[in-house]
């Protein structure tokens, strides 16, 4: 991983925490979605409430993935220093 001036580490946090606020917003929604509809046992626009859970799953994924690869960068910013 190349060298990082402060800045633009500082830059690349928040652009991560803003694409991670953004990730929880259909987590929640596809997660409750899912509740409901296997609360009334229907199926919405064809899915199944299985698959509004994996859904939600797979945000859940992304969440991880990506705090993973900033907790690695910032390891290797504190190795480097």
């Amino acid at each position: 991983m190349a060298q990082m001036s402060d800045e633009e580490f500082e830059a690349e946090q928040k652009k991560f925490t803003r694409y991670h606020n953004l990730l929880e917003m259909p987590l929640i929604i596809f997660f409750l979605i899912g509740i409901i509809a296997a609360a009334l046992n229907v199926s919405i626009s064809g899915f199944t409430p299985v698959l509004w859970f994996v859904l939600s799953f797979w945000f859940v994924l992304v969440i991880i993935c990506m705090e993973v690869s900033m907790i690695r960068a910032n390891l290797e910013r504190k190795k480097q220093s």
